[in-house]
């Protein structure tokens, strides 16, 4: 995803990527984008390098941050979604995204709710609903006692 050999910098290529994500609807406006350690995270960049992405999309006017509580998408004083309901959703959006990317394919299962809990570092409910959200919309399916797999490509949303 980042290309460390090439000539974009760095940072101008995560903000790409959540550009990419904000433009998809994976991120919704009023929602938060990945805060700067998740990014760091994400990306295994430095905290300046996530800095100065966040930086690139609040100057274009894509977000805007509210201290201590995130950056969220849309212009300066936009309503701003409930933080349960944006972590769930970012969640979700960021599982569609791998889906799509063809990381998680269909018929095979999506991480577990342990890992998702480790990997957000949020509670089992918050990832029960983004999983939840992610089965109304078709993008996955439940078999009891055994997981939650990718559905079939004509199932998903926008198929």
């Amino acid at each position: 995803m980042i290309n460390r050999e090439g000539p974009v910098p760095i940072y101008q290529q995560v903000a790409a990527e959540i550009r990419r994500r904000i433009a998809s609807g994976a991120i919704p406006p009023g929602h938060a984008i990945p805060s700067e350690h998740q990014l760091v995270a994400e990306f295994a960049v430095s905290r300046i390098t996530a800095t100065k992405a966040i930086r690139v999309l609040r100057d274009e006017g894509l977000v805007y941050t509210v201290r201590g509580q995130g950056t969220f998408v849309g212009p300066e004083g936009a309503p701003r979604a409930s933080q349960a309901s944006t972590l769930y959703h970012r969640i979700a959006g960021e599982i569609v995204e791998r889906i799509r990317g063809g990381e998680l394919r269909p018929d095979l299962p999506i991480p577990s709710e342990t890992t998702l809990m480790q990997q957000y570092e949020v509670a089992k409910g918050t990832v029960r609903q983004a999983v939840a959200l992610l089965r109304e919309q078709g993008w996955v399916f439940t078999v009891p006692m055994r997981g939650t797999y990718v559905s079939n490509p004509k199932d998903w949303p926008d198929a």
